[in-house]
C-alpha cells in the first residue's frame, strides 16, 4: 500500500511540474520592449485602385473597391516592399489605375505601407 501511495504521489508531482512548465510565459522578444507591451505590430489590409502617386512625398492614394470608400493616402518608407507577382518593383513603377492590395500599419495619424502587391492581370483565354 505504501509503495502504491508513493507511486501516486510521485506521478501527481510529475504532472503538476510539467503542467506548470507548460504555462510559463515566453521570454520577451526584444530587450528594448517595455514589459507588458508586445513588439508585434498589428497590420491591416486595403485593396483598391491607385489614384495618385507622389514620388517626392513618397505617398500613394488608393481608392477602395466599394463605391462609398474614400481614397486613402499611404506613406512609403525604406522598409516598404512593392511586388508584382515574383518581381520586386520601386515606387516609380507604380502608376495611376493599377489595382493593388496593401498591408499597412497605423502610426499616429499616418498609414504606413508595409507591402504593396500589384495585381497581375489575367491573360485572356487563347482561341483556336
Amino acid at each position: 500500500m505504501k509503495k502504491m501511495l508513493f507511486f501516486l504521489t510521485l506521478l501527481a508531482s510529475f504532472a503538476f511540474v510539467s503542467g506548470a512548465m507548460a504555462i510559463q510565459k515566453p521570454a520577451p522578444s526584444s530587450p528594448s520592449a517595455p514589459p507588458g507591451k508586445s513588439t508585434i505590430e498589428k497590420t491591416e489590409r486595403f485593396s483598391g485602385v491607385i489614384e495618385k502617386v507622389d514620388e517626392k512625398g513618397k505617398t500613394i492614394v488608393v481608392k477602395g473597391k466599394m463605391i462609398e470608400e474614400k481614397p486613402l493616402p499611404f506613406a512609403i518608407d525604406g522598409k516598404t516592399k512593392i511586388v508584382k507577382g515574383e518581381v520586386t518593383m520601386i515606387l516609380g513603377d507604380l502608376k495611376k489605375g493599377m489595382e493593388v492590395s496593401i498591408d499597412y500599419k497605423r502610426e499616429m495619424d499616418k498609414l504606413i505601407a508595409i507591402v504593396i502587391r500589384v495585381f497581375v492581370p489575367k491573360e485572356a483565354p487563347k482561341r483556336m
